[in-house]
């Protein structure tokens, strides 16, 4: 299939599925949030970079591991090009909930800048897992293509999903660019927010032209980094720009998945989280409305005012806690009984 015939594919589906599924989601926000603590760039240190403080530090994936929540940040030393690398902690979850956390927390780089797609802007943004000993970490790189690119976007910056593993020593034993179609080379679409589900299954959220970004789900070839079997799952709202997955999926005892997503809403470019509950392959199985919304200084203010944006997620008993950025700058730590969230959903 040509790059055209698959992109307009993609386009006729998800305006046919969002014109068959409006789930009319009310832009009513309940925030059911407790706020347990916040971490300032000027609390890092970081171990192994020349420049020890970062300007910013946010949008932390998050892996709850025997005890420990080993977080993965995106950290921005300079706004003249604003390129990010990828950074490491490790505390235990109840040092975590309390704010008990050295200061300065030491951190290391892990994931930096190594390749012409990286090269613009750096790394971005990780959703964590947990693999064998090691994680796996989908974050977005941008840089630019070259003529290697199978769309227009040659010389302009590209945000491009990419996958990452590290050992258990954290070092890296492999990255790359996740691409769409398993034949040929396949298609590179500006791509971001994929978190593992169940076997293959993974959701993403591509950018296709002239539609506001919407929630896919698919499969992927993990040792060609290849998706394919693409459907859409959550579309925006009227009241929303866009919509995009916010944080990894966790697993709930029935089996369900359950996932953050993100909408920008047009009132006032705040971002705003609800949650979905998801099967094993990545179907919409339930929702809520916004439970999550930036509110006081520290979230409302920042290098991108009104933004909340989690990127971690994990249980903790019967506890929801959800590890954000906010502002662009800092990361938030919030929590929720895992009750109180599934009480709110609405069946599809």
């Amino acid at each position: 299939m040509a790059v055209s015939e698959l992109v307009q594919e993609l386009v006729e589906k998800a305006r046919a599925y969002a014109s068959a599924h409006s789930l009319e989601r009310s832009p009513h926000t309940e925030d059911i949030f407790q706020r347990r603590f916040y971490l300032s760039p000027e609390d890092i240190e970081v171990t192994n970079y020349l420049r020890r403080r970062p300007m910013a530090a946010f949008n932390p994936g998050a892996v709850l591991r025997d005890g420990v929540v080993h977080l993965f940040p995106r950290l921005v030393f300079e706004y003249y090009s604003y390129a990010s690398a990828i950074g490491y902690a490790a505390v235990p979850v109840d040092d975590l909930l309390q704010g008990h956390l050295p200061r300065p927390l030491p951190m290391e780089i892990v994931l930096y800048p190594t390749e012409v797609w990286e090269a613009s802007r750096g790394c971005e943004d990780a959703r964590a897992h947990a693999l064998g000993e090691g994680f796996a970490l989908f974050y977005t790189g941008v840089g630019k293509l070259g003529e290697a690119a199978l769309t227009d976007h040659k010389d302009v910056f590209f945000p491009a999903l990419a996958l990452a593993e590290l050992g258990r020593d954290l070092r890296l034993r492999r990255k790359g660019i996740v691409r769409l179609g398993r034949e040929g080379e396949g298609l590179l679409l500006p791509t971001k927010n994929a978190t593992f589900l169940e076997g293959d299954a993974f959701l993403l959220r591509p950018s296709l032209p002239g539609l506001p970004d919407t929630g896919w789900r698919g499969r992927l070839d993990k040792e060609r980094l290849r998706a394919f079997a693409l459907e859409p799952v959550l579309p925006p709202e009227p009241f929303e720009f866009k919509v995009g997955w916010s944080t990894n999926a966790v697993r709930l005892e029935d089996g369900t998945y359950l996932v953050a997503y993100h909408g920008i809403l047009r009132a006032d470019f705040s971002y705003r989280h609800g949650f979905v509950r998801l099967s094993g392959s990545g179907e919409l199985l339930a929702y809520t409305s916004y439970l999550l919304a930036p509110r006081g200084l520290n979230e409302s203010y920042g290098d991108r005012p009104l933004t909340l944006y989690g990127n971690g997620l994990f249980l903790h008993g019967e506890e929801l806690v959800f590890v954000a950025g906010v502002g662009d700058y800092g990361i938030g730590v919030m929590t929720a009984p895992l009750e109180e969230v599934l009480k709110r959903m609405r069946s599809v």
